[in-house]
């Protein structure tokens, strides 16, 4: 008797136990932390200015002087060689801050100094998202120095680009405003965040006559030209 009686109290204990485990409830609680942890960044401090469209440098603003203050234009990749083993353009790796996109219609390699001007914009971006739940995010340059031959070709399939570039000369790149590069999948919200967040951080830029910058919203990029003085 009192062994069934044990028995009876057991069930019950077990039948309460799955009545308060609801598998929905579970699901709901761990969205809520992962809501909770997304929704930790103060995305109000965008809301009053829309610093993509103040990236509206025109490319008659500063031609003349990217062509003065970059390289000659390359016929083709040897010309690209040529400039390297002279040291007036770099090879450009990954780096702090930013991530480098499988380039078509340009090469990996900038001036000196458009390389520094990069690596300022790439460390100001992850210094922006340290201790957040983005740390690590990068910026996914796209694009960098064109020959006459690449561009010859990216025309055909790029409506707005144009044969007379600034990346002919070494010293311009391109952001994507689309895509960043991160270890997870990001939400609508973050990478909204992250598209006000990096055009924050080159109208700074801009601001300091240290580049010439572009939204170029067809495209869906962030055109930068590295600027040497006022």
């Amino acid at each position: 008797m009192k062994f069934f009686s044990f028995s009876l109290l057991t069930i019950s204990f077990v039948l309460v136990g799955f009545g308060l485990f609801n598998p929905k409830e579970a699901d709901q609680h761990q969205h809520f932390l992962q809501e909770e942890t997304t929704l930790s960044f103060d995305y109000s401090k965008f809301e009053k200015e829309n610093y993509p469209l103040k990236l509206n440098n025109r490319l008659c603003e500063y031609m003349d002087r990217s062509v003065k203050q970059g390289v000659k234009p390359s016929s083709d990749k040897r010309g690209i060689q040529r400039l390297i083993r002279a040291g007036k353009l770099n090879l450009i790796r990954e780096n702090h801050g930013y991530a480098l996109d499988t380039f078509f219609y340009s090469y990996a390699a900038l001036t000196p100094y458009a390389e520094k001007i990069l690596n300022e914009i790439g460390m100001a971006f992850q210094d922006s998202l340290a201790y957040t739940p983005l740390a690590g995010t990068k910026l996914l340059v796209t694009s960098m120095t064109r020959t006459h031959y690449t561009v010859s070709k990216l025309v055909k399939h790029n409506r707005t680009a144009v044969r007379r570039s600034p990346h002919l000369n070494g010293n311009s790149f391109d952001f994507s405003f689309s895509r960043f590069v991160n270890k997870r999948a990001l939400t609508a919200s973050e990478t909204h965040y992250l598209q006000q967040l990096s055009a924050a951080i080159l109208y700074r830029f801009k601001c300091a006559c240290k580049i010439w910058a572009t939204f170029e919203q067809h495209e869906e990029c962030l055109h930068v030209v590295a600027r040497m003085g006022k």
